[in-house]
């Protein structure tokens, strides 16, 4: 239980809510790229609920959240410390970009790893990004005060809010059995803090693909997997059209899961006005239905709306106005749609719908075989 903090220039005070900066890195011109801190702290001691948002500059609706909750009516009830940052990469948010030009990749796949580094780093290879540097940095700061994390994007422009709960994952070269019941208690704890939320719950990929995407260096994948602190993923529907709806919405989880980790008295309150999906399994991400050539694809479906495996989802045409020879496309899974993709005209292998799909895959499973061998 954390019961004072210095962050940057952010410094703690019981029954108030403290603002600061903290420095992340300097650019070539000698200015200082900071990240902003707001920190929201009780007059009695609790627990410590990190919340962070727009590490991608083109979603909008985590720092609004972050602004709802945050006032003197929540502070004078809670118990513990809420310490936000409304911006985890002011760069990408001034240049409106979802990889700014201070790195060449998605900035959510710079954290930490569990992964050790190379006693010898390649001369040959380009050194960490300052973002990257910071952000393990900050990593550090995140596992000296958190017990809990949430982490705020958005999706696209109509998809439903949900959040997405990732895998756990642990060693088997060592202390196997020990590993595999800490991650059964870390997932259960987990799963507990995302029923307190309220959303729709959408698996990760499994593992394998998991880690491809270096989807444990996300902000929340890292914090839950080298961190082992529960933490998850919200996406609040469009990023710079921010729906007021979601965002009450996310809030009212926000505070419910506040609730459920004893930082504030009360029963949870309801979530209204999203729509909430369970279709009475558990689901997972898909890489999305895909079209199938260059062409033009008329929806057929709306995000929240439940899928069989081969039914029609959109029809194909081309240019003139003529069926394609594949449509309509049909979905190859049972599910439901989270979302579509913007417009009607898409290239070959483009997703036309983002998808959760049923997932019979376990919750908790060990890392892939060479994970830790040095490559």
């Amino acid at each position: 239980m954390t019961t004072d903090i210095t962050l940057g220039t952010a410094i703690s005070i019981p029954g108030s809510i403290q603002y600061g900066a903290w420095d992340a890195f300097t650019h070539p011109t000698g200015h200082v790229e900071f990240l902003p801190v707001i920190i929201a702290q009780g007059k009695q001691n609790g627990p410590c609920l990190w919340l962070t948002a727009a590490i991608h500059g083109v979603e909008h609706a985590g720092p609004w959240v972050i602004h709802e909750l945050l006032n003197d009516e929540l502070v004078e009830k809670l118990r513990g410390m809420i310490i936000a940052i409304p911006a985890l990469c002011p760069v990408g948010v001034r240049v409106n970009k979802y990889v700014p030009y201070v790195v060449e990749k998605n900035p959510n796949r710079l954290w930490p790893e569990d992964k050790p580094k190379l006693a010898q780093p390649d001369p040959e290879k380009r050194p960490p990004f300052p973002l990257e540097v910071a952000y393990e940095r900050l990593f550090m700061e995140i596992m000296n005060s958190a017990d809990y994390l949430i982490d705020y994007h958005n999706a696209s422009i109509g998809s439903i809010p949900f959040v997405f709960r990732d895998r756990i994952l642990y060693r088997s070269d060592e202390n196997e059995e020990e590993n595999k019941a800490e991650a059964k208690a870390l997932a259960e704890r987990l799963g507990q803090m995302l029923k307190a939320f309220g959303h729709t719950i959408i698996n990760e990929y499994p593992v394998e693909k998991y880690t491809d995407e270096d989807l444990h260096r996300s902000t929340s994948g890292s914090v839950l997997l080298k961190g082992r602190i529960p933490a998850f993923t919200v996406e609040l529907g469009g990023g710079q059209m921010p729906d007021r709806t979601i965002v009450n919405a996310a809030v009212a989880g926000t505070r419910n899961v506040l609730r459920w980790a004893g930082m504030l008295e009360g029963d949870f309150e309801p979530i209204n006005g999203i729509k909430i999906m369970d279709p009475g399994y558990a689901v997972r991400s898909t890489g999305g239905l895909r079209m199938p050539r260059p062409g033009i694809a008329i929806h057929l479906k709306e995000p929240g709306q439940m899928v069989s495996e081969g039914e029609p989802v959109a029809e194909l045409r081309d240019i003139w106005g003529r069926p394609l020879d594949e449509s309509p496309l049909v979905s190859e899974h049972e599910g439901f749609i989270l979302g579509r993709s913007h417009g009607i005209f898409f290239d070959h292998g483009e997703s036309i719908f983002h998808m959760a799909m049923r997932d019979d895959q376990p919750l908790i499973g060990p890392y892939p075989e060479d994970f830790f061998k040095e490559k």
